[in-house]
């Protein structure tokens, strides 16, 4: 079941004028009416948290937010993550090593930000032993041809994908662990010749050593099970021959794929848009070739997946 309506719905909410719209059945909503910019109120805080946890995926309208303000916001959110990834890259909000640049942009012969972050369907920081809890991605500047936006991002539901699983599947999964690995994610994405970043340095390496968590996931604050299995990032399930995993893992990957979990967000400027990474996935469309696109991203830390 649905954890929201497959309707199209509109209410009223805590926090003065703002709303909060459904936007497709398994996933995603869009509030309107709150202003960022001019104080985060707790009320703001508590509305955006509950739309997370109980819509996966919702966009913030028409904001107009400095660095410090975006950072300030996902700050009430939880820890905000920082990335020495993206230091070392030097693909930070100059001044903010917690804030990443996501664009193709060139500027005086550099990449100001990450060029194919997003290129396959993943959970941010699912390599990570505290895998990301919430990511906000804020849009600067997005690419158009002929009036139409472009760089789409699909999102699908892990939870509603976990409630549809076969019973057969379902019991293959059940009690088992995955290695996810950041070597694994940027070796997958050269040989798909998707690779648009340096190489990882050997501290990076270093820093970031392979982990492991469950397939079935509860989620940390709804309780409810997901499937915590990326085509980014997972390398094997552990205890598995390597055929026996790899099919099981492309099992799972084409469930989650399905259209009936699925929301694609059309980006408009100003847009905030904020995602539970312990509830969905994500996959960016790179259709706008070197149209300029810019986005600021901030993730805050999440617990030990259990």
């Amino acid at each position: 079941m649905s954890a929201h309506s497959a309707t199209i719905l509109t209410r009223p909410s805590a926090e003065g004028g703002a709303r909060v719209r459904a936007l497709a059945p398994a996933l995603g909503a869009e509030i309107t009416g709150l202003d960022l910019a001019a104080g985060v109120t707790p009320e703001a805080v508590a509305l955006v948290l509950e739309s997370l946890h109980r819509y996966g995926v919702v966009v913030v309208r028409d904001q107009h937010l400095t660095p410090e303000e975006q950072l300030g916001f996902m700050g009430r959110l939880g820890p905000v993550k920082t990335s020495s990834y993206s230091r070392a890259n030097a693909f930070c909000v100059p001044g903010y090593p917690d804030m990443m640049v996501i664009s193709n942009i060139v500027e005086n012969g550099r990449n100001i930000g990450l060029m194919d972050a997003g290129a396959m369907w993943h959970a941010d920081g699912t390599h990570m032993a505290r895998p990301d809890m919430y990511t906000a991605l804020y849009a600067l500047e997005v690419p158009q041809r002929d009036g139409k936006p472009l760089g789409d991002t699909l999102f699908a539901s892990t939870a509603e994908a976990y409630d549809a699983l076969p019973d057969a599947l379902r019991e293959r999964v059940t009690g088992r662990r995955a290695v996810h690995s950041f070597a694994h994610h940027i070796e997958k994405k050269r040989r798909l010749g998707d690779l648009r970043r340096p190489p990882l340095t050997e501290a990076q390496k270093a820093e970031l050593p392979d982990v492991e968590h469950p397939v079935v996931a509860r989620h940390p604050v709804t309780g409810r099970r997901t499937l915590f299995v990326t085509e980014g990032h997972t390398a094997r399930i552990a205890g598995l021959a390597p055929e026996e995993s790899d099919a099981l893992l492309e099992a799972l990957w084409a469930h989650i794929r399905r259209p009936e979990f699925i929301y694609r967000h059309i980006w408009r400027v100003g847009d905030l848009l904020i995602w539970d990474n312990r509830a969905t996935q994500h996959l960016a469309i790179f259709d706008y070739g070197e149209l300029r696109r810019r986005m600021h991203r901030v993730e805050t830390i999440g617990p030990v997946p259990e």
